[in-house]
């Protein structure tokens, strides 16, 4: 429903997305999907039509919402690269704005990293 809302907001008019979108649709709204693929210009059933191959590509995600924790608490969230290492996220940790505040100036005890999990502060 939220790809329909999205599409109907957009006023899509592109064949192309509307022929995928009525094939996905077809097993759980058979009948007013067979409507829609004849609108679309077609003459055989859409149970016939051609389902999209799975491209892992699409699947990989290049970013991660690191939720940030001092002394335990969750203070905020980081966006970061999900190939970075530890020693890279630690840059990225202490280059962030919130942390000084939350630091008040004192040396952090300990800082625990669990990559594409968490980022811990112990002050």
């Amino acid at each position: 429903m939220i790809a329909v809302n999205e599409l109907s907001a957009q006023k899509c008019k592109n064949k192309e997305i509307l022929e995928d979108l009525v094939v996905l649709l077809s097993p759980f709204a058979p009948h007013i999907t067979e409507e829609l693929w004849e609108r679309l210009g077609h003459t055989t059933s859409v149970t016939d039509a051609e389902w999209k191959k799975h491209n892992e590509e699409y699947l990989k995600e290049s970013n991660f919402s690191y939720p940030v924790s001092f002394n335990g608490k969750m203070r905020f969230k980081m966006d970061l690269p999900v190939d970075l290492s530890k020693e890279e996220i630690e840059k990225a940790l202490f280059a962030h704005e919130k942390t000084g505040g939350y630091l008040a100036g004192k040396e952090p005890k300990k800082i625990i990293i669990v990559p594409k999990r968490i980022i811990n502060v112990v002050v």
